[in-house]
């Protein structure tokens, strides 16, 4: 079969010609130069053909899973406020705020704003919230809508440990506005960094961000393990190169020291979550995981290349999928949020 550069895939996506021509050579890449699914560097890069090559799980969602999280997360808020300060159904919802932190190019600002009285899009990469302002200049100028776009850049980087005058543990500096005010932050694949300490970073600020009320809630969407490990065995089971999905480098080898931790080779060098990993997570994050759900992905989105023999074949086969984490903040037994004891060593 011959080699076709936009055959290699990537953690949300595959990766277009375009992209290529700006590679310094295909061959260096599988010889593992592969850059970091998380970091700045590469999300910038990545802004150019986002729409051709990066998995959009809002047009994904058929299932109405994420939707349906969003409903409940501004359910479960609107019961909250309305019990904590007595404010009647209509000025509880109004008052909500949702953070989509790490938001892209804003695929999940629409529905948020339909849900929130403010929504907050934050992302580290200039050139992706270029583009969310492109793409969502209605809504950030509708009368109807709170909509708002601001730069996180240091969201990944390293975290200067801060306290508040009470003695809780808090990561600074804070994202301009945020701390401790969202009844909702979602986070849709963003802990995607190799980088243990990125992704710490990343989620301790995302917990930072949550109003300390056992109403918020924090919602995240984590690529699989359990689903790389069968997507990968079964290309292998069905012949591979040979078998009509398409050529995909990462399926062929395994890397063992990396995938030790969960990290496997999807164009960029990703961070996977087992479903134990995910929840896990959260709670060593001083969180109460309340879910993980699977969301499934189509097989055109994983081989788009696949021959229609192929696909008859995977129509017979589980979907692959990610995860979809709900938690929301502890109450302690003086009826304090834990939110703020965050441990270190939380992956």
């Amino acid at each position: 079969m011959t080699k076709r550069k936009s055959e290699l895939p990537t953690t949300a996506g595959f990766l277009s010609d375009a992209d290529h021509a700006d590679e310094e050579n295909f061959e260096e890449l599988e010889a593992g130069d592969r850059p970091d699914a998380g970091s700045y560097d590469y999300w910038q890069k990545r802004a150019a053909t986002y729409d051709q090559d990066i998995f959009r799980s809002s047009d994904e969602d058929h299932e109405g899973l994420i939707h349906g999280e969003i409903d409940a997360a501004a359910q479960r808020a609107e019961h909250g406020r309305r019990l904590g300060k007595g404010h009647d159904e209509g000025t509880a919802a109004s008052k909500l705020v949702a953070v989509d932190a790490g938001c892209g190019p804003g695929l999940w600002l629409d529905a948020l704003s339909k849900r929130f009285g403010r929504v907050v899009g934050l992302d580290q990469s200039p050139n992706l919230l270029d583009k969310a302002k492109e793409d969502k200049e209605e809504l950030l100028h509708s009368k109807h809508a709170k909509v708002e776009l601001h730069p996180a850049v240091d969201l990944g980087q390293p975290c200067a440990r801060e306290y508040a005058p009470d003695g809780q543990e808090l990561c600074g500096p804070s994202v301009p506005g945020t701390a401790h005010s969202a009844d909702l932050v979602a986070s849709f694949n963003v802990l995607l960094s190799p980088n243990k300490q990125a992704r710490e970073n990343i989620l301790r600020r995302e917990v930072e961000m949550l109003r300390p009320a056992p109403g918020s809630t924090l919602l995240l969407l984590v690529p699989s393990a359990e689903s790389y490990r069968s997507v990968r065995k079964l290309y292998r089971k069905l012949g591979g190169v040979e078998s009509g999905l398409g050529r995909y480098v990462d399926y062929l080898d395994d890397h063992p020291d990396e995938e030790a931790d969960n990290v496997f080779r999807v164009f960029a060098l990703t961070k996977h979550y087992t479903k134990k990993e995910a929840c896990s997570m959260v709670e060593a994050a001083g969180l109460e995981c309340d879910k993980v759900l699977s969301f499934p992905m189509r097989w055109r989105f994983v081989f788009p290349f696949a021959s229609d023999e192929a696909y008859d074949t995977l129509a017979k086969q589980p979907p692959a999928h990610e995860w979809i984490v709900v938690a929301h903040p502890k109450v302690g037994a003086a009826g304090g949020s834990l939110w703020s004891r965050a441990r270190s060593d939380f992956l």
